[in-house]
Formats: structure tokens, sequence, C-alpha cells
């Protein structure tokens, strides 16, 4: 193999890192985790960290990781109906941000 053909098949060899694709926004519906449903579609925004996909709702910077959208959307939507268990829980405790959480996840969500 002349020196040419080592020095292509050494850089054939070689993975460039590959960029993430850029940050992409969907809507979410439906049912969350206990019965309970968005109430209307809640924007968030995926974006790609170190090959595992995060998902977040932008307004109080909710987010979630799982290695494929579709995973991390279930993990998120157990979240948000986590969080809005553990702020009831010490609402007579919350500040004023987290009081404007609460109330926006109690606007989002609904029993079923």
């Amino acid at each position: 193999m002349s020196e040419t053909e080592q020095e292509q098949q050494r850089s054939d060899e070689i993975s460039l890192p590959v960029d993430p694709p850029p940050p992409t926004f969907l809507k979410i519906t439906g049912p969350l985790p206990g019965g309970r449903q968005l109430t209307r579609p809640l924007d968030v925004k995926i974006a790609y960290d170190d090959g595992e996909v995060v998902v977040s709702e932008p307004r109080f910077h909710i987010h979630a990781v799982g290695p494929t959208i579709a995973q991390a959307l279930v993990e998120l939507r157990r979240l948000l109906s986590e969080e809005l268990d553990e702020l009831t829980a010490d609402e007579e405790e919350l500040g004023p941000r987290l009081k404007a959480e609460l109330q926006y996840l109690r606007d989002l969500i609904r029993a079923a």
C-alpha cells in the first residue's frame, strides 16, 4: 500500500464529532400520569446534549432527559404531574416564584 493510500485509510478511520441538530419546538397534548390531562397544548423545546434528548417547558424550565424524544417526553409528562403534587403539598411555604409555578401548573393540568 502506498503512503498516500495509508494516509487516506487513516483519515477514513478518524471520526469527527457530529454537531447535534439545532433545538426544535413541539406542541404536546393529552394525558399525564395519575389520570391527569393537559388543558391546552404545551410548547416544549427539544435539544440534544451529550448524546441525550433534553425536552423542556420554557416558562419555568421544567425539563426531562431521555435517550429518545419519545422517552424524554414520557419523563417530562411524569415530572409535570409530580411537580404539581410537590408544590401543592408545600403550598403554604412557597415563595413568589414557586407560587407562580404552582398556579401555572394548576392552569395547565386538570384531573381527568
